[in-house]
């Protein structure tokens, strides 16, 4: 079982319909999900193989999953 990118739970038609039943924005969704993940960064100086493919930012156009 591997974890869902952001991008994947974007697109996810289940997470989307919770979404919808909650009233809860796509765009807001994208908000949280970045907004965690800047929260949950490691520093650069941290060397181990997750800190190494964690992106520096979220970057995460909501318009494309629209």
């Amino acid at each position: 079982m591997h974890e869902m990118t952001p991008s994947e739970m974007l697109k996810d038609p289940l997470i989307r319909q919770m979404l919808r039943a909650d009233k809860i924005s796509l765009a807001s969704f994208a908000a949280l999900l970045e907004a965690a993940a800047r929260r949950n960064a490691r520093p650069a100086s941290v060397s181990s193989f997750a800190a190494s493919k964690m992106p520096d930012s979220w970057s995460i156009d909501v318009a494309a999953y629209i």
